[in-house]
Formats: structure tokens, C-alpha cells, sequence
């Protein structure tokens, strides 16, 4: 959703949203002057170079990563690499990985607890999810296998470097894509130890680390043992988190390289056993884990979660709009008449339905183009101009 105001027509009596608690998606960087100078001097002397040499590295990790692959079948492919390959690949991305990571600031990665092996827990989850810096736990977990969007394979480097992977692939806009991996990750992880682990970040999108998003239950469909694996950046100013609301991704990058060192904890958990009830039912099951892993971090387990594009808590069955913005909104259009059931089958939470500004007005009998305008920038709009109808529909809801 924009931040822009809405105009001439924004409500004038706010309505107040769910009970005041932190938002998880909100990262508020306060720097003093005196950072602030800091950040000036070391951003423009330190940070440059750090970033320049970075990605000199990531593209030294392209060779590795397509050799690793080349001449390989689609079939040959479906079992893990093996060999030579993995042997001089393996070690030469890992390396190179670290080297990247250190460069980027991140001169100390300590480890805590003992790495389960894949035979006592073929699945490991890490949270919280912060930063597109948590990549780093794949080190002290020996590069795991990962699932990623599909759409990262055209991306130059990222997509050698998921083939390397072999990672477990996923497509939005394909909805049997979600089957085929819940059926590949069920494979891999029963397959006795003939795979490596497979790693996942079960709150799916980022937050600032003051809660735990709600765990989706991929992980846990398996039904096998997983092990929880924490992550924590104790550093004395957080330049790291890149949440809903805060810093963006050059920001983020420039403030974290600016800083002298950098400090990421690892800290793995002991495995967690399902019982016979969490293996019938993954989503008991990723609650659970959910509630350890937060005790663990000293932080709340939260309900939060995304559905679209707009951060929402789970209220009962109801998903209600955590950013007040939408409550405002949600109580101008009811003002004019408005009610959810203008909201045809196509806007139900659950599918995802993109619309253009016109199909907006017409969904829900505007005729102002003023009110219309107004109303249609509230939402986050994708690279065509069209709003996801389901943000709509938690508007009215």
C-alpha cells in the first residue's frame, strides 16, 4: 500500500485499529548526529568499496556454480550431485560466500548449539526472517537446499546459483507448482539421508525481529523431525532489518557496509520431534515450533502475516489490516454505502486477483473520479498499475 494521502476525502474521525501491540512489519532507524556524521564518512569511504568488491566476488561464484551443473541431465538432476562436482563446487561457493559476506562488514558469524545431522533432522527452519543478509546461516549449515520463487531464476547469478543448489522451486501463479514442491520436499526429506537438508525461513517474508511472524506450514508437511536455527545480528544499531515499513534495500546495504564490523549469531536449537498429532497436522505442528523458537528469542509469537501485498493478524477466523491506513480507508468507503458484499467471489482473501483502476471503480460503484483516484492509491500497485483485490477486500472487511 502507498503512503501518499488520499486527498480531500480522507476521513476525518479516524477509526482505531486492533489493540495497540508492536508491528512486526514496521522498522523505525533512529541515528543521532553524531551517527549520523559516521555513517557520512564511513558511507562514503568504506561502503563503496566493500559493495564494489562484493560483487566482484558474486560473480566470481557464477563459474562454480555453472560448472557444478553443466552437462547434467534434467533426470540426472532429480539426485543429488555427487563426486568430483560436489566436492570442488561445494567448497569453492561456500568459500567464496564467506569471503563475500566478510566484505560486506559481517567479520564475525558465531555458532552456538550443534548441527543436527540429515539423518536426525532433514529439515531445518530459520527465524526470525529479517534481512536479504540471512542467506549467511547457510554457512554454518554446509548450503543446504533451499526453496525459492521460480521467478529467481532469470536473475543473473542468483539463477546459477539456485541450479547449483538444486533448490526446490516455486511458482506464484502456478497453483499445482505448490503441490509438486510440498510432494519434492516430502521426497527429499524421506529419503533416508540420500539428500541434504533442506533449509527454510517459515514466516515467508521479512520483519524487525521484535516478534515471530506466523510459521507457514511447508517445513512441516513432511512430518519429519526439523531443527530450529536462530538468527541474531547483536549489534549496537540495527542497519539490517529491511521490513514492510523502513529502510529500503540500498539503504540498508549502504548503512550495514558502513559499519565497521558487523555480528551475526547462528544458534541451532535441539531437534524437535513431532508427535503423532503435529505429524497428521503441519499447521499444529509449525505453531508449535513457532512457540519454542520465540521463547528461545525471548520474543512473542504472533498470528501476523501477509496476505497480498498489506501485513494482517489473524483474529479468530477473521485476517484483520494491521497498517491503520486501511481501517481509515475501509471506514470511507463504508461511509458512502459500501459494504463487502460489493466485493464479487474474485476478491475473497484467499485468491489473488489483479485490477485496474477503472475495474476498481466499477467493483465498487464509485462514480467520483476524485474519490476513486484517492481510494486506488492507497493500495501498493505492481509494474502494469494494477492493486491486488484481496487488499481491497480487507479494506471493507
Amino acid at each position: 500500500m502507498s503512503q501518499g494521502s488520499p486527498g480531500d476525502w480522507a476521513p476525518l474521525d479516524p477509526t482505531p485499529g486492533p489493540p495497540a501491540s508492536p508491528n512486526p512489519f514496521v522498522h523505525e532507524l533512529h541515528l543521532s548526529r553524531l551517527q549520523r556524521v559516521k555513517f557520512c564518512l564511513l558511507g562514503a569511504l568504506l561502503a563503496p568499496i566493500r559493495v564494489l568488491l562484493a560483487f566482484i566476488v558474486l560473480f566470481l561464484l557464477w563459474p562454480f556454480a555453472w560448472l557444478q551443473v553443466a552437462g547434467l541431465s534434467e533426470e540426472q538432476l532429480q539426485e543429488p550431485i555427487t563426486g568430483w562436482r560436489k566436492t570442488v563446487c561445494h567448497n569453492g561457493v561456500l568459500g567464496l560466500s564467506r569471503l563475500l559476506f566478510f566484505l560486506l562488514g559481517f567479520l564475525r558469524i558465531r555458532v552456538r548449539g550443534q548441527r543436527a545431522s540429515r539423518l536426525q533432522a532433514p529439515v531445518l527452519v530459520a527465524a526470525p526472517h529479517s534481512t536479504f543478509f540471512d542467506p549467511i546461516v547457510l554457512l554454518p549449515c554446509d548450503l543446504p537446499k533451499v526453496v525459492s520463487r521460480a521467478e529467481n531464476l532469470s536473475v543473473p547469478v542468483i539463477g546459477a546459483l539456485l541450479r547449483f543448489n538444486q533448490a526446490i522451486l516455486v511458482s506464484r501463479h502456478d497453483p499445482a507448482s505448490r503441490r509438486r514442491v510440498v510432494e519434492e520436499v516430502r521426497r527429499r526429506a524421506t529419503s533416508g539421508g540420500k539428500w541434504p537438508q533442506v533449509l527454510f525461513f517459515p514466516e515467508g517474508t521479512c520483519s524487525n525481529k521484535k516478534a515471530l511472524l506466523k510459521f507457514k506450514p511447508g517445513a512441516f508437511i513432511a512430518g519429519v523431525p526439523v531443527q530450529p536455527v536462530l538468527i541474531r545480528y547483536p549489534n549496537s544499531l540495527d542497519t539490517t532489518s529491511w521490513a514492510w515499513r523502513g529502510p529500503g534495500v540500498l539503504k540498508v546495504l549502504w548503512l550495514t557496509a558502513s559499519q565497521p564490523c558487523s555480528i551475526v549469531d547462528v544458534e541451532f536449537l535441539p531437534v524437535y520431534h513431532p508427535s503423532p498429532e503435529e505429524s497428521r497436522d503441519p499447521t499444529l505442528y509449525a505453531n508449535n515450533v513457532q512457540r519454542v523458537m520465540a521463547q528461545a528469542l525471548g520474543i512473542p509469537a504472533t498470528e501476523c502475516e501477509f496476505v497480498g501485498s498489506l501485513p494482517v493478524i489473524v483474529v479468530g477466523r477473521l485476517k484483520v489490516a494491521l497498517e491503520p491506513q486501511l481501517w481509515e480507508l475501509g471506514k470511507v468507503l463504508r461511509k458512502a454505502g459500501l459494504s463487502a458484499g460489493y466485493v464479487d467471489a474474485g476478491a475473497e482473501p484467499g485468491r489473488s486477483r489483479m485490477i485496474s483502476q477503472e475495474e476498481f471503480a466499477r467493483q465498487l460503484q464509485l462514480s467520483d473520479p476524485q474519490t476513486v483516484a484517492g481510494a486506488f492509491g492507497y493500495f501498493q500497485q505492481d509494474t502494469k498499475g494494477l492493486v491486488d483485490f484481496r487488499d481491497v477486500a480487507l479494506a471493507l472487511a
